[in-house]
């Protein structure tokens, strides 16, 4: 009977490690990578937590806006800061959510402050945080604090719009 209950135990665990919505830890040479295997598209990587009301209230809003735009090149990138300890607690945020993007954990030890001056050496660490990368590959614009929809639609379609063709001036 005991094994039976550990071999169900153990299935369990292994299904909800299956189920994991999130894709894995990141320190900032991942996330670099992670960014620069998007290069031709338009980059939104957003920084959030569990903890943070602005970050739970802008992040329906990056599902909606990734949903309607990833069509015309635009790839989100997630990135919770919550501890690894509140894994639970993220697992359970990303289903309610549904996003239909990646999202990863910041990776746990090292120095903070190094993986806040990777992203951005202007970043005080406040949350929600995001970066926008055009098409190029090269960091666009930074956006700290929550941002609405119609803001965010507004930074994103500037960056998704086609490139003038050569020798036109606007």
């Amino acid at each position: 009977m005991k094994t039976l209950a550990a071999a169900l135990l153990l299935g369990g665990t292994l299904l909800a490690a299956e189920a994991s919505r999130l894709k894995g830890e990141l320190d900032a040479k991942g996330l670099a990578g992670a960014i620069a295997r998007e290069k031709g598209r338009v980059v939104l990587v957003n920084f959030w937590a569990t903890w943070c009301v602005p970050c739970r209230e802008e992040f329906p809003d990056l599902v909606k806006l990734e949903s309607a735009y990833r069509s015309r090149g635009l790839t989100v990138i997630g990135v919770s800061t919550d501890l690894r300890k509140d894994s639970a607690a993220v697992e359970k945020f990303l289903a309610s959510n549904s996003p239909g993007f990646a999202n990863y954990r910041k990776k746990s030890g090292g120095d903070d402050q190094d993986f806040i001056d990777a992203v951005d050496p202007h970043w005080g660490g406040e949350l929600p945080y995001s970066v926008l990368y055009g098409r190029n590959g090269r960091k666009a614009e930074v956006l700290s604090g929550k941002q609405t929809y119609p803001e965010l639609e507004r930074k994103i379609s500037r960056l998704l719009l086609p490139a003038p063709p050569l020798g036109t001036h606007h």
